[in-house]
């Protein structure tokens, strides 16, 4: 899947879920996103860049996090603002967002 934005220059511009994951960390020097991403980078089985529910509760779970079961239930209902059952795309920086306000990844 591949998404389409318009810069300055008002050309579209081909970007996959990948490249929207490494623009989040990019720059980053809070040491916390950077873990996080890497839990969901090892996480994501299918290599697909989205993360379904078991996978982000395994990157939980990597992350040391009690109860993730429920923490990736609640992560889902905060990120997956389409409800097609994966957060992908826009809505990874939600959710690092949120497990970042929720004190994951230190």
């Amino acid at each position: 899947m591949s998404y389409h934005f318009v810069y300055e220059t008002k050309m579209p511009v081909s970007i996959t879920e990948k490249d929207i994951i490494s623009l989040c960390i990019q720059g980053e020097t809070n040491g916390s996103k950077n873990k996080i991403m890497k839990a969901l980078e090892n996480a994501d089985r299918n290599e697909n860049g989205c993360f379904s529910k078991d996978e982000l509760m395994h990157a939980l779970k990597d992350l040391g996090v009690i109860f993730p079961r429920w923490r990736a239930f609640r992560a889902f209902r905060k990120a997956d603002t389409n409800h097609d059952g994966q957060i992908s795309g826009e809505e990874i920086k939600s959710l690092l967002q949120y497990l970042r306000s929720c004190g994951f990844g230190k």
